[in-house]
């Protein structure tokens, strides 16, 4: 009877040890999830719902890893923006909360959170929105040379009124983008070929916006002077930007901003811009 005790403990000890094995690994899914959330920036849009799954198993694997989850909320947050998905905004801002729950040091989520709490405000909340304003300036208070923290609020500012811009503590927005600006005219990356050149016709649209011409010209003309990519699907990418840029710069009287190809988080990234979903 002890041997045969003996015996089957083993065998459940095996088998648990099997099924550990085959658990899966959190760690791994969110590198696939993040993999494809990579393409889906690029501009196959088509992957986002399977990105968005393999990040969500691995959260489910474990909950508390928060490089996933900062790349999960960021996939429900292009969901949203792109596609005008309230409920994935929702998530989002869900997720983004979490992430300074268990980190308060991520700045970048904080400010992420900031600014989807102003959006979801829509002007008229203004409880809402003062919390939002308050998360973006204490993210912009504690790491004020945080790219991402700076990239989030320079926008944010952009779409409130210029009264509101105090409370989030930016008093001079095209200042902000010049900033990121200078960081993104040295950075060169396979992954945001187009950061500089987004970058720049964001300023040159700011100080069109505010009425100088002239400078507004010379930052559509230093974004259509960066280098070009060498591969084909940069290219074809940079190539439709360009040309929007080129349309601006010479009167057009569309703002860079209503078009789709700048109107999302895959600006800097395209590089299949002929997989792009169709908008609403």
């Amino acid at each position: 009877m002890g041997k045969w005790i003996s015996i089957s403990m083993i065998s459940i000890v095996i088998a648990a040890g099997t099924l550990a094995a085959t658990e899966p690994d959190a760690k791994e899914l969110a590198q696939k999830g993040y993999n494809l959330f990579k393409d889906v920036l690029a501009g196959d849009e088509a992957k986002l719902p399977e990105a968005i799954r393999y990040m969500e198993e691995a959260r489910a694997a474990d909950a508390t890893y928060v490089p996933n989850l900062f790349n999960l909320a960021r996939a429900y947050f292009f969901d949203g923006i792109t596609f005008d998905n309230e409920q994935a905004i929702g998530k989002a801002e869900k997720t983004f909360a979490r992430i300074v729950e268990l980190d308060p040091n991520r700045t970048d989520a904080m400010a992420f959170h900031g600014a989807i709490l102003a959006q979801m405000s829509r002007g008229q909340d203004i409880p809402l929105f003062m919390r939002g304003a308050e998360m973006l300036r204490t993210a912009l208070q504690k790491t004020p040379d945080d790219l991402t923290v700076r990239i989030v609020v320079s926008f944010v500012t952009r779409s409130v009124p210029p009264e509101a811009r105090g409370f989030i503590g930016v008093k001079d927005p095209v200042g902000d983008l010049k900033f990121i600006g200078n960081v993104l005219g040295s950075f060169d990356s396979d992954y945001a070929p187009h950061a500089s050149v987004v970058m720049n016709a964001f300023i040159g649209e700011s100080l069109l916006a505010a009425g100088d011409k002239e400078n507004a010209r010379a930052s559509f003309e230093k974004a259509l002077a960066v280098s070009q990519p060498h591969d084909s699907g940069s290219l074809a990418g940079r190539k439709l930007l360009d040309k929007t840029i080129t349309d601006r710069m010479n009167g057009g009287g569309k703002s860079i901003l209503a078009d789709p190809l700048f109107s999302g988080c895959h600006s800097c990234h395209l590089a299949a811009p002929d997989k792009l979903l169709g908008r609403k």
